[in-house]
């Protein structure tokens, strides 16, 4: 079945680190976005597409009001066939949660969340400019859990200049208090560079990867990582070269061997809808094998090899230095050279 992912461009304020196209929220401007969003699945005219996972993501969806969030659902409800067991998720930023949008992401069906903490140090949140403090981080869990919510995912950013392994401890011993499913942790993407950066890049992240498995969490992905089975199902369509549905501003989806990415800004997404097109503005064939490989690499579990039956010498090349591995019938990346992933790519590429 098809994945669907939703784009909500609307934050307070713009993040140094974040690379999403989004803009300052403003209730009329979301109005007309919704309206916006609606019409373009109508668009689509395919009544009764199957999805069994939806994502809406941003910028910040948890500014939309409860209204906003129901009229976007019943317009999914209404155009797509939503399976029985569909994993919905939305993120949410801590200070948005109140106990009556939780309410209304339950109603509407939503039964993932993705929670934006970054950090539980402060010192990290100033640095990051983050608009919340370490108690709405931990208010916002306890109100989700509280509300019925058990599937959640929090989002954690290391290598920050202000971080080192004492503090990423700290952090990441707070979860120990609370029974979360999911755990995604990015290294921080900067202006900085050099060797230093590197340097604290690789022990941090190696770090974060030995404590966060010390506390049972797998593995599963580069920056990705889940008690036993509870992986994002959604986000694991991105890697195992699934269909996926893109909708909104900037949007990228895949299907029927295609990508394709919506307009990236509010005049030319609006200007399409207006004149009765859907907002694709980039739509490119790729090769499929290659595709899947650059996607699935990401997985630690690997793909399967016959993926590289097109290129046996980057292969063997990549083997015997080390860089890839075989676990029974797959080809992975090595644990130990998890960062250099880029590169092999590029390489592959």
């Amino acid at each position: 079945m098809n994945g669907l992912y939703l784009h909500i461009p609307f934050c307070r304020r713009k993040c140094f680190y974040c690379h999403f196209v989004k803009g300052t929220y403003d209730d009329e401007l979301a109005e007309t976005y919704i309206e916006a969003l609606t019409e373009e699945i109508r668009l689509r005219d395919k009544p009764g597409e199957p999805v069994d996972t939806l994502y809406i993501g941003g910028g910040s969806p948890s500014l939309l009001s409860e209204k906003q969030v129901t009229t976007a659902a019943d317009a999914i409800y209404k155009y797509f066939n939503i399976h029985t067991s569909t994993e919905f998720t939305i993120e949410v930023n801590p200070e948005d949660v109140t106990k009556k949008k939780l309410d209304t992401y339950r109603d509407v069906g939503i039964n993932r969340l993705s929670i934006g903490t970054q950090s539980f140090c402060p010192a990290d949140l100033r640095y990051l400019k983050r608009t919340h403090g370490v108690e709405q981080s931990l208010a916002a869990v306890e109100a989700a859990l509280e509300r019925g919510f058990s599937n959640i995912n929090l989002d954690f950013i290391i290598s920050l200049p202000t971080q080192d392994k004492k503090t990423l401890a700290e952090n990441f011993s707070i979860l120990r208090e609370f029974d979360i499913p999911h755990i995604s942790a990015y290294i921080l993407e900067d202006v900085e560079e050099g060797e230093e950066k590197n340097v604290r890049d690789n022990e941090l992240y190696f770090f974060s990867v030995e404590h966060l498995t010390g506390l049972g969490y797998v593995h599963y992905e580069v920056s990705n990582f889940c008690k036993p089975g509870l992986y994002s199902r959604h986000n694991r369509k991105y890697w195992e070269n699934e269909s996926y549905i893109g909708i909104g501003l900037s949007a990228s989806g895949y299907e029927n061997g295609m990508d394709y990415g919506n307009a990236r800004s509010f005049k030319g997404y609006f200007g399409k809808l207006e004149a009765g097109l859907l907002p694709r503005v980039e739509v490119t064939r790729r090769d499929a094998n290659l595709r899947g490989i650059v996607m699935g690499l990401r997985l630690l579990e690997g793909i399967p090899g016959r993926c590289f039956e097109k290129y046996p010498e980057p292969l063997e090349f990549l083997l015997s230095n080390g860089i890839l591995i075989r676990k029974k019938d797959n080809i992975a990346i090595n644990p130990e050279k998890i960062l250099l992933l880029n590169e092999v790519l590029t390489y592959l590429i």
